[in-house]
């Protein structure tokens, strides 16, 4: 498997980074000119939908190319590393690079805490029991760039459980996503929204991007979509997802290797298909030697020669959470980290594989 790195040239940073800058949130990344083109054009209404796994492998899997959304695909962009939700929809937000705001995977380790956390959910990633997020809140805090500006629009979230910060539309099902969309659009003066939708992923997490149930939700949301802008003339609708996605192959269960856990500090952390090991400090070549039984199926990188090649951008002080060693899968398995509880996901993502990181950029106005 061919490994892609980030293009943080050409990738979702510089959707927000475009976004950020046209609503006046001056940043230093690079900007998109086709979406600068679009939204130059005058739109009352300008919407940001980001759709959780909507890569561009889904697209080609369950989409006829003429299909409303594969249609309007303008240009290929990429993820971030990791090709995950926590690290690309915080970029998503800010906008900024994985190695500034920190936001490494779906469970990160935290000294203060001395406990791996499921940061979304705030909970231990291991006992599932909450803990006191207090004490790591500082380092959490990131502000979004939409709350911040607005450049004469009046700006909106619409998300189902993601953290976010503004005027914030909870919604549970299609129906009302699309409501609340509908209702903001017809407002009288300019709208801006963010609108983080956890579908397809929810679904090809649980069946598969290959899987009838996948087929089924990305064709309603094509449908839904469709018929959304067309009863909204005045709105520019931009949709990228945060990461793809692919089929799982297969397994490796590394929660049952005492003889690796042993030489760690912490149990591995991150993510199943790029993962951290913080190795104690007197183990280092006994956690080498464990680790060769994986070679197949794994590349090990020390963190910091990981992070000198770019994956998450520059070095910064942030590099301390991702403890001392990186493995990236080398296919299309995934590692179970906890124990027999580690979900046996058929779809997933957070590799470097080209399922997992090349995105779509779908740009739909009438101007």
């Amino acid at each position: 498997m061919k490994l892609v790195k980030p293009n943080y040239k050409k990738s979702i940073l510089n959707v927000s980074a475009t976004l950020a800058d046209f609503l006046g949130k001056e940043n230093d990344k690079t900007k998109l000119k086709v979406l600068q083109k679009e939204l130059r054009k005058g739109y009352k209404n300008v919407i940001y939908m980001c759709l959780d796994g909507f890569g561009i492998y889904p697209i080609e899997c369950n989409l006829k190319k003429d299909d409303f959304l594969r249609k309007n695909v303008k240009i290929k962009i990429t993820s971030t590393c990791l090709a995950t939700t926590t690290v690309a929809t915080t970029t998503l937000q800010t906008p900024q690079y994985p190695m500034e705001h920190g936001y490494f995977g779906w469970s990160m380790y935290f000294e203060e805490l001395d406990k791996n956390v499921d940061i979304y959910l705030g909970k231990d990633s291991l006992k599932h029991e909450p803990v006191d997020m207090n004490k790591i809140s500082d380092y959490l805090k990131f502000t979004p760039y939409f709350a911040e500006v607005n450049n004469g629009y009046k700006t909106n979230t619409v998300t189902s459980y993601q953290p976010t910060q503004g005027i914030n539309f909870h919604y549970n099902t299609f129906d009302e996503f699309f409501n609340v969309l509908n209702k903001i659009c017809k407002r009288k003066t300019k709208q801006f929204v963010y609108a983080y939708n956890e579908y397809p992923d929810h679904t090809m997490h649980d069946y598969g991007v290959n899987s009838k149930e996948a087929y089924d939700v990305i064709n309603d949301l094509n449908a839904r979509i469709e018929k959304f802008i067309k009863a909204n003339p005045d709105t520019l609708l931009i949709i990228t997802p945060d990461h793809g996605h692919l089929d799982v192959k297969g397994y490796i269960e590394m929660y049952k290797d005492e003889k690796l856990y042993s030489t760690l500090e912490t149990r591995p952390y991150l993510e199943p298909r790029i993962t951290a090991y913080k190795v104690k400090p007197d183990r280092e070549q006994e956690f080498l030697k464990e680790m060769k039984k994986y070679k197949k199926d794994l590349k090990l990188y020390k963190t910091e020669d990981f992070v000198k090649k770019g994956y998450l951008w520059a070095r910064t002080d942030k590099i301390k959470r991702l403890g001392d060693y990186i493995s990236v899968m080398k296919n299309d398995y995934k590692i179970l980290l906890i124990n027999d509880d580690s979900p046996l996901f058929k779809g997933h993502h957070a590799g470097l594989s080209k399922k997992e990181m090349i995105l779509p950029l779908i740009i739909v106005g009438n101007k």
